[in-house]
């Protein structure tokens, strides 16, 4: 059926997304059109009862900052905004920031596919079947205990768990979101899962429990619709798990918090790359520390201030970066000639939003050449 004349084929679901990747309410939109419609009749727009015309189409492309043809891409098959995407604390997080997160999700998945029609992309590896469970510890304690053998990590130190992840598949990207509130998200796109880490708080170890948390959802959590506190948990135990091994933990964490064991744990953040609080977590969990124990110890790090820095962040260095679409991107234009604004230009999507992504993801000190 050809579409009426004047109207454009266009997806409803997009207009939406524009909207809340621009963090604007509809109000907003139709304030910044040169002939604005009625806020009714952009709601109209976004839920499929209207067919937008021509005019109107490229008047909310001027708006809302996107190319023309951004409305007429297609959703992702399985994710709609807000949809399968897990926020680490939903009560600290305004709804208006959670969509505009999954609306640059949404977006960056939209380059990615242009990208891999480009470029032969790590083969995503965290494959349908369950991690096998064996009746000892927890589900997320044996779910990273697989994923270790499954990647061949051995019980050694994760030297970079974000390029791991992206060795295996798993696209990560840095946002700038400029709200703390924010942490790392993941959203579970069929092609290619995606981690998204926020640059808004320059921690190594936050950052790299962040995704290690992330990834636990991409393993445990694959099948499940929507984000809760049981969930939550599940990946921080993951994470826990991954970062440091159970029969290392088991050895080497301090059986009682006196000066021995607070240098221990300082000692065992260096190796491992996990924060003295996430190391006390898992002292609690695995019933090293009593929970009286445990509760005195956080206390301690509360009073010193220790639970917004702690002792070695400054020293640890500025978070792990990702590196798989920066490359890919500059492998693409080495090979064919085709840039960053080409490739944005062929997803349909706009060029000003992927600059600040690749920007993100970049490490920002300057290198030394010797």
């Amino acid at each position: 059926m050809s579409e009426p004349i004047g109207h454009v084929p266009t997806q409803p679901g997009r207009f939406r997304l524009a909207r809340e990747l621009r963090g604007l309410t509809q109000t907003e939109v139709v304030a910044r059109m040169a002939e604005p419609i009625t806020f009714a009749a952009l709601s109209q727009i976004e839920s499929g009862k209207t067919r937008p015309l021509e005019g109107t189409v490229r008047q909310l492309a001027v708006a809302l900052e996107v190319p023309n043809g951004f409305f007429s891409l297609p959703m992702p098959t399985n994710v709609d905004t807000g949809d399968v995407t897990f926020f680490r604390d939903l009560r600290a997080t305004s709804v208006r920031d959670r969509r505009r997160a999954s609306a640059l999700a949404v977006v960056v998945h939209d380059l990615l596919n242009v990208i891999e029609n480009e470029a032969i992309l790590p083969e995503f590896d965290l494959n349908a079947t369950a991690p096998p469970r064996d009746g000892r510890g927890s589900v997320a304690e044996q779910a990273a205990q697989w994923l270790r053998q499954s990647w061949s990590l051995g019980e050694e130190p994760i030297s970079n768990l974000v390029r791991e992840m992206e060795r295996h598949g798993v696209a990560v990207v840095r946002l700038t979101m400029g709200v703390k509130e924010v942490d790392a998200f993941s959203v579970q796109f069929d092609q290619r899962p995606l981690v998204l880490l926020t640059d808004d708080k320059r921690s190594y170890v936050r950052s790299r429990f962040d995704a290690a948390h992330e990834l636990g959802h991409l393993v445990l959590h694959r099948s499940a619709r929507e984000t809760s506190r049981e969930l939550e948990q599940q990946a921080n135990e993951f994470a826990s798990a991954l970062l440091l091994p159970r029969t290392v933990a088991l050895e080497e964490l301090p059986r009682a918090m006196d000066g021995s064991g607070w240098t221990k744990l300082a000692q065992l953040k260096r190796r491992w790359g996990i924060s003295i609080a996430a190391l006390l977590f898992r002292s609690k969990d695995l019933g090293l520390l009593s929970p009286i124990e445990f509760k005195n110890a956080m206390r301690y790090m509360s009073v010193r201030g220790w639970r917004k820095m702690e002792p070695g962040d400054r020293e640890m260095g500025p978070p792990e970066v990702p590196v798989l679409m920066e490359r890919s991107i500059r492998a693409i234009e080495l090979n064919s000639g085709v840039s960053l604004e080409q490739l944005a230009e062929l997803a349909m999507v706009p060029l000003e939003d992927m600059k600040e992504v690749v920007l993100a993801s970049r490490d920002s000190r300057p290198g030394v050449d010797l």
